[in-house]
């Protein structure tokens, strides 16, 4: 009987906890994004539906700007943004606020590291039950350097 009981055990806390993530309606997350580098070259200009979009390639230690269009909806709502793989963000502590238009717009610098830079805006209470959602997701790669 102890055995099936600390079986159960785990997959009971894994059934509980994923009752607390939540899917984010489609007007809570970014709808668009525009990647501008080198003095505002355009090197992405995408659409999502999920608020999640497709790496885009810059250099080592470039400066990006990441604008990211939100229904306008979200205006004045504070957001938090965090970079999960290095680089640096080029905001004021760890959150934003998006604009009345619906736009947020921050400047994020990768590194000399190969790899992906991923860059995470989450609204902390998105979700229908005011729990918090990604509300976009940006990612940044820098090649391997090529010998």
């Amino acid at each position: 009987m102890k055995k099936i009981i600390f079986s159960l055990l785990p997959a009971i806390f894994l059934w509980l906890g994923s009752c607390c993530i939540t899917t984010a309606q489609q007007s809570q997350v970014a709808q668009s994004d525009q990647i501008t580098t080198d003095g505002q070259r355009v090197i992405q200009d995408d659409n999502s539906p999920t608020g999640r979009f497709e790496p885009v390639t810059v250099n080592q230690w470039s400066t990006s700007n990441v604008g990211l269009q939100f229904s306008a909806s979200l205006a004045n709502q504070v957001v938090l943004v965090e970079a999960l793989d290095g680089g640096t963000l080029g905001i004021e502590g760890e959150s934003a606020t998006i604009h009345a238009n619906g736009t947020l717009s921050f400047p994020f610098q990768v590194t000399d590291q190969s790899g992906v830079y991923r860059v995470v805006v989450i609204n902390p209470a998105g979700g229908d039950d005011g729990t918090a959602v990604v509300a976009a997701l940006v990612q940044l790669e820098v090649p391997a350097p090529v010998d």
